[in-house]
């Protein structure tokens, strides 16, 4: 989970997600989508699912992009499984003015509900916590602006899904499965919507 909503495990930075890291996926999980038109268009839009498979519902965030796969996105759109710390963002970044984040969030409200922020609504969530080896994703995007200037020009829109549990089992339950349906089928729709990416 990412946004700090709540002072229980809304982390997405060094050492979050439920003890598994991220290189404890089952093989071949990692998921990535290119238009097929992608090497003709420079991308101007990187999509990033955050979250861990193996941790139940914490997985919406790659089950959003593994969706968008199956989707046919449109050309100057780039898809990543973020894996489960926000701060290998830089790595995944290759020049695209917007960067696009889906993850788990525990927020209190009914399973399944679909929060969504904009640039500005993101990067003012605030940090619950002094620590950073557990960074929220908001604070990580904070920081990698400090440490990547050339990054820091990036704008974000964020979809949340709110989760059942997060335990150490792989899958979703039902309702956060809908809800990375709904997710995947509306950030299609917001990319289809802009100008420029037919």
């Amino acid at each position: 989970m990412s946004l700090a909503w709540t002072a229980s495990d809304g982390d997405r930075g060094q050492g979050a997600s439920v003890g598994v890291s991220a290189s404890a996926r089952a093989p071949g999980s990692e998921s990535r989508c290119e238009s097929p038109r992608l090497n003709a268009v420079a991308t101007r839009i990187l999509v990033v699912g955050f979250g861990n498979p193996l941790a139940a519902d914490d997985g919406a965030g790659p089950a959003v992009v593994a969706r968008l796969l199956e989707m046919n996105p449109p050309a100057g759109v780039r898809c990543e499984d973020g894996g489960s710390d926000s701060l290998r963002l830089p790595t995944l970044w290759r020049g695209e003015r917007e960067i696009w984040l889906v993850d788990a969030v525990a927020r209190g409200t009914p399973p399944g509900s679909i929060h969504r922020l904009d640039h500005d609504g993101v990067m003012s969530v605030p940090q619950r916590h002094a620590t950073v080896h557990h960074l929220s994703l908001p604070e990580s995007l904070r920081w990698i602006a400090i440490a990547y200037p050339e990054m820091a020009h990036v704008r974000y829109r964020f979809w949340g899904i709110e989760i059942t549990h997060v335990s150490l089992q792989p899958g979703l339950t039902p309702v956060v499965a809908a809800a990375v349906e709904s997710v995947a089928s509306e950030v299609l729709g917001e990319l289809r919507s802009v100008p420029h990416l037919q």
